[in-house]
């Protein structure tokens, strides 16, 4: 309770975190265009109308639901960095966590591959997503390898490219086949055969 006697978690934002966290998990399991707005609300144990009172749409609940998403990687992030860690290093230890969650990274892959078609609702979030990481990823390899260093015709922003895809593929093989690959430790080999190329 607050000190004028008001509660530090109103009920509405609890009951918007129970929607979250049940359309993570439904649209995890079967991607977003196989669950309704009724299951998610049903699951709650809400009315449809309910649910909308919150997210508006069907298409405003997705992209809340991959921003909760960015928001808890971003929170690792930050703690990893606290501790220390360059950006390669929170990269791959961010991984680790994540595999901690299949449900996550489930739907991430789901819903990124769903949104490959233009009239999905996530396209245009994920497009930015992956130029935003894009971006970050070149920079921070820019700050960390030596292009000096680098065999002929490789850059930083080459190498970053690299990581990302690796990530997501393996990510991809994961999810098909459990226990075929380990994700975070093939991307920290990958990670580690960089040393040559490091910056002093």
């Amino acid at each position: 309770m607050s000190a004028d006697g008001r509660p530090t978690r109103p009920r509405g934002e609890q009951r918007r975190r129970q929607i979250l966290d049940v359309a993570l998990r439904l649209f995890a399991e079967r991607g977003f265009t196989n669950v309704s707005v009724a299951e998610v609300a049903s699951e709650v144990g809400i009315t449809t109308a309910g649910l909308l009172h919150h997210f508006g749409t069907k298409n405003a609940l997705l992209i809340a639901v991959l921003q909760e998403r960015e928001a808890r990687n971003q929170e690792i992030d930050q703690r990893l960095g606290s501790e220390g860690k360059d950006w390669l290093e929170t990269f791959v230890a961010r991984l680790a966590q994540n595999e901690e969650h299949p449900a996550l990274m489930q739907l991430f892959a789901l819903l990124s591959a769903e949104s490959i078609a233009d009239q999905h609702p996530a396209h245009e979030w994920f497009v930015e997503r992956y130029r935003s990481l894009a971006e970050v990823a070149a920079r921070e390899m820019t700050a960390l390898l030596d292009p000096e260093k680098l065999p002929d015709g490789v850059t930083a922003t080459t190498v970053s490219q690299w990581l990302v895809g690796l990530a997501d593929g393996l990510r991809l093989q994961q999810l098909l086949n459990p226990g075929s690959v380990d994700r975070h430790e093939s991307v920290r080999a990958f990670v580690s055969m960089l040393a040559p190329y490091r910056r002093e």
